[in-house]
């Protein structure tokens, strides 16, 4: 897939906070969409700006995490921001710095992730990781796309 928006949105900045964000510092929300007279406009670079915003708050904690000497090899990916493939799994990998993985799934989000977890609780074995009930009763057989990061992102 090629991005048709440009790699730094055009120059267009969005603040998509509509609450407080502890983690910005933000203490009530500020919603923001900010360019200079030379930013281009349109329509890819907006949406390409808009998906890099909503990954601001991931960034910094893994910025946080990292100064913690915590490494982080693969995120495994779900939710609404999957539904358009590979778009959301390219720039997460860019902003984690790290390969991201999705499923067929990946679009079904949370309340299908509430009900895995509900399921683990009745179903799993005695000793049986969550990983472990995820890996060989859920997701076995499952087509798992992952997406390094790209300098270009």
């Amino acid at each position: 897939m090629r991005f048709r928006g440009e790699a730094d949105g055009g120059g267009l900045l969005l603040c998509n906070y509509l609450s407080g964000e502890p983690i910005a510092d933000l203490e009530e929300g500020r919603p923001l969409l900010a360019r200079t007279p030379e930013a281009r406009l349109t329509f890819p670079n907006l949406m390409r700006a808009q998906l890099c915003a909503a990954l601001a708050t991931l960034k910094m904690g893994l910025d946080i995490l990292a100064k913690e000497h915590v490494a982080v090899d693969r995120l495994l990916g779900h939710g609404g921001f999957f539904k358009t493939p590979e778009a959301g799994q390219r720039l997460m990998a860019a902003a984690a710095g790290a390969p991201v993985s999705v499923m067929e799934t990946a679009g079904e989000g949370g309340p299908w992730g509430m009900a895995l977890l509900a399921a683990y609780l009745v179903r799993h074995q005695p000793g049986q990781s969550l990983e472990d009930y995820l890996d060989h009763q859920v997701f076995a057989g499952q087509k798992v796309v992952t997406l390094p990061p790209r300098a270009e992102d």
